[in-house]
């Protein structure tokens, strides 16, 4: 068997845990929102009415669960837009896109959990353009999740479903393939 066709399945048994996951997660987000809609119908009869339409503190809890479910959403979404043919997705990137991508999955091999201010520091750039980049890759559907914390600070990692299918050494070539100009330490020897 040749190593592309070994890659090949991989990839696509990846993809079938990949979409095995995504209908769970389609299910659960139904659930949520079923649970949300008969939720926010009962808070809104428990409104305060000294308050003209103040809502309970139930009413506010259901609010941010609906919030947090959107983000499940827009990832579940995410992993939908990402083309099955991996490497014609990367070839679509621009450079500084795709060595933006590479250096996140390198950082967060190192560190865990990545910020723009790693990403900038890391790659010599304001947090501002890593930013856009980033922006830039979500909407183009690569593997990227945000994750707010304290309301305050985002990390940046790369979904575990793609992690788990190791094309470190394969996106990297695709890189090196892909800028003829850029060149490795050991090219020459």
């Amino acid at each position: 068997m040749t190593e592309e066709s070994n890659f090949r399945e991989i990839v696509q048994a990846s993809f079938k845990k990949v979409k095995e996951d995504m209908l769970r997660l389609e299910n659960m987000i139904v659930l949520l929102k079923s649970e949300i809609e008969a939720l926010s119908a009962s808070s809104k009869e428990e409104s305060s009415i000294g308050n003209k339409g103040v809502l309970s503190k139930q009413a506010s809890k259901q609010a941010i669960k609906q919030l947090s479910n959107q983000a499940l959403v827009k990832q579940s979404e995410a992993l939908k837009g990402f083309n099955e043919d991996i490497e014609a997705h990367f070839r679509g990137l621009t450079k500084q896109e795709f060595m933006v991508f590479l250096s996140l999955y390198q950082l967060e091999e190192e560190r865990g959990p990545v910020s723009f201010k790693d990403l900038a520091e890391s790659m010599k750039l304001s947090e501002g353009c890593i930013r856009a980049y980033i922006y830039k890759l979500l909407a183009k559907g690569t593997p990227i999740m945000r994750d707010k914390v304290n309301n305050r600070f985002v990390n940046l990692s790369v979904f575990p479903e793609f992690r788990a299918m190791n094309l470190k050494k394969r996106l990297t070539d695709l890189y090196y393939e892909l800028d003829a100009s850029q060149k490795r330490l050991f090219d020459n020897f």
